[in-house]
């Protein structure tokens, strides 16, 4: 007997072995059948799975009805089984035998456990409680490697993103650095020049002194002699001999003087010499420090462009191709102003990516809302919408000249009917002024010399590239507008508009680059005393506080007339690459009229500016800009420029503008003149 139950019970195990258990619950309704007559001899019950596996299931059923057990005692009997799998449709019908069962709570109610061995069961359906079964069952298990990965990716690219940050703040920190000690040097070397031509002019104006000094001596050592021998033949009145002596001696103490005037002058031509001879010393010390500089700074510097273009492509949405123009000013965080896309789709097209660029261009080309027939000012980066109703000229021809400079780059002209419905835009602007001017834009009476230079450099564009004559006329009807209402010539300089005086530094970069050096010089606009003007005037060495408190003087352009306002000077970075462009096109111009030395100082001049504003590249501190490099607008913020807005507000504001303009600057590109 004891073997008999021995038997049973090692039986009972290994038909719960054969199954492979998943711990999945299942809701499970079941009826028992009659053994002889295959129907129904219950009601429908309800349970759970406990275990499942394909060749049957364990139930968990609570009940109380006092017959239950003894069906289960029996063992003949077969359960009806409708298995209801979450989340499907439909429900799984299979025939079962008891192979064992388990009474695990006594009470209202009983608790049982039953194992099931499936006697009729389509496979599929096996097969598919299975499946549902491991993937339930295995669900926690992917859930959390899914988290863990997820965990791990994260933790691998904030390390990654955190060692490239580092590594771009070490960049900046390095170029900052080296960009110091280059325009210290570059600093010396102008000064050295410029002290050298002062020098010598003093040297021909004191030589030429001695020369006239010699003459005069050279005439009264004559008159002396001719004095001696008249004293000596004089035989009349003793008044005419006192005379005589008398001019003798004056002409003798003249003559001791003027010696004495030539022999100083001596002294000053042999010093000045010997500091011509220092000075040249000293300038090839420093040139000779410059270039052994140069050979750890070029690589330096061109990471450090490949950073500043990145956070320019950093700050494009890939929804609307905008390219965000401000970081950190709260107030304008999202806005794309239309000027700053001009530039960007150019820095894109400078550097070959054209899909950026026609991400920008395709914008204004199939999406951007119009008003008075022109494109507002700003636009949300993010969705598109207009943030700045207003409609100005400027920035319309800007994006009409990043259009040409697209066909030009690319050989395509898909944006060139985009460009011509602008120059349309603007000739009816310009035939509305009897002068031919171009106002600030359809609802404005106010002329500006930048809008009406941009038009200038947009007609002259738009002509070499369609051959159409009305661009011509449109663009040499615009430069006499110029010629008349903007030229100071006695003061070498542009006024900032028609009956405005007031100094503008664009526009003396922007002459020379949108018009030319030697136009401006036909028309009577001396381009190097617009220079001399503009660095007389405009010109400021200030305090630059870098975002870890380190503090700088930084040397640049401020937007105007800095003494006419309280805040003092400023540096604009944008306004100062400007300019660092406009020197580069003075120094082909004297070049290409053999005037080296000129060439020399002008190219001097841009590498010292260029210099200056790598000292103020700092590290984006947004998400956006992803730890790159970018520069600020200005080197202080939210002070008024004098032009009618405030430098953005916020400290460590990144600037598309003076970002772009400086790669510009690097990359010798002159965006007013194809050629």
């Amino acid at each position: 007997m004891a073997k008999t139950k021995k038997l049973r019970k090692e039986s009972s195990h290994a038909e719960r072995r054969q199954y492979i258990r998943l711990d999945v619950v299942f809701p499970v309704e079941f009826q028992f059948l009659g053994p002889e007559t295959g129907g129904s001899i219950s009601d429908i019950k309800q349970g759970f799975t406990r275990d499942i596996g394909k060749g049957g299931v364990c139930l968990e059923v609570n009940n109380s009805e006092e017959d239950f057990e003894d069906t289960l005692k029996a063992k003949n009997a077969r359960m009806d089984l409708r298995i209801h799998i979450p989340l499907s449709h439909r429900e799984t019908k299979a025939i079962a035998s008891i192979a064992w069962y388990k009474k695990v709570k006594s009470g209202y109610p009983n608790k049982y456990l039953i194992g099931l061995s499936f006697i009729d069961i389509d496979k599929r359906e096996s097969s598919r409680i299975y499946f549902h079964a491991r993937r339930m069952s295995l669900t926690p298990k992917i859930v959390s490697i899914i988290i863990l990965f997820l965990i791990a990716g994260f933790v691998f690219f904030y390390s990654s993103d955190y060692k490239s940050r580092l590594e771009n703040k070490k960049l900046i920190a390095q170029l900052v650095n080296l960009s110091g000690k280059k325009s210290r040097l570059e600093k010396d070397i102008l000064d050295y020049d410029a002290e050298y031509r002062e020098i010598e002019e003093a040297l021909l104006s004191k030589q030429e002194k001695i020369a006239a000094h010699q003459t005069e001596l050279e005439g009264l050592r004559e008159l002396s002699l001719e004095l001696e021998e008249k004293t000596k033949l004089l035989e009349y009145s003793e008044q005419d001999r006192l005379k005589t002596e008398q001019g003798l001696e004056e002409v003798l103490s003249e003559k001791d003087m003027l010696a004495g005037k030539v022999s100083s002058l001596a002294e000053e031509v042999t010093y000045l010499k010997q500091r011509i001879s220092q000075l040249s010393k000293n300038r090839i010390s420093a040139e000779d420090s410059l270039k052994e500089l140069l050979a750890s700074f070029v690589e330096v510097e061109e990471k450090g462009l490949s950073s500043m273009y990145s956070w320019v492509k950093n700050h494009q949405n890939n929804i609307t191709g905008l390219v965000v123009s401000y970081e950190g000013d709260k107030g304008v965080e999202d806005w794309a102003f239309t000027y700053d896309q001009s530039l960007a789709s150019q820095c894109f097209i400078l550097m070959g990516d054209k899909d950026n660029a026609r991400a920008v261009l395709d914008f204004y080309t199939h999406r951007a809302e119009k008003v008075y027939g022109g494109f507002v000012n700003a636009y949300d980066a993010h969705t598109g919408s207009v943030t700045e109703y207003t409609v100005h000229a400027g920035p319309n021809i800007w994006l009409g000249i990043a259009m040409i400079r697209y066909a030009e780059r690319f050989k395509d002209e898909e944006y060139l009917r985009i460009a011509q419905e602008i120059g349309e835009w603007l000739i009816k602007l310009q035939r509305e002024d009897k002068e031919f001017g171009i106002r600030g834009g359809p609802q404005f009476r106010w002329f500006s010399t930048e809008h009406n230079l941009d038009a200038y450099a947009f007609f002259n564009m738009l002509y070499k590239l369609t051959g159409e004559r009305k661009y011509l006329e449109s663009k040499d009807l615009v430069f006499k507008w110029i010629e008349k209402n903007t030229f100071l010539r006695r003061e070498g300089r542009l006024k900032r508009g028609k009956g405005d005086a007031t100094i503008a530094t664009d526009t003396f970069a922007w002459a020379i680059a949108a018009v030319g050096p030697e136009l401006l010089k036909d028309s009577g606009m001396d381009p190097d005393q617009i220079i001399n003007f503009a660095e007389a005037n405009c010109m400021v060495t200030t305090d630059y506080k870098r975002p870890g408190g380190e503090a700088l003087k930084v040397t640049g352009f401020d937007f105007g007339k800095y003494e006419h306002l309280p805040r003092g000077g400023i540096v604009s970075t944008e306004w100062t690459a400007q300019m660092v462009v406009t020197l580069k096109i003075m120094a082909r111009y004297h070049e290409d009229n053999n005037d080296f030395l000129k060439a020399a100082y002008y190219k001097n001049k841009a590498e010292f500016y260029l210099s200056e504003l790598q000292k103020m590249m700092i590290v984006s501190p947004s998400k956006m800009g992803q730890g790159e490099g970018c520069l600020p607008y200005a080197s202080q913020d939210n002070v008024d420029t004098g032009h009618g807005w405030r430098a953005p507000d916020g400290s460590r504001t990144g600037s598309a503008a003076g970002t772009i303009y400086t790669i510009f600057a690097k990359e010798n590109y002159n965006p007013l003149r194809s050629d």
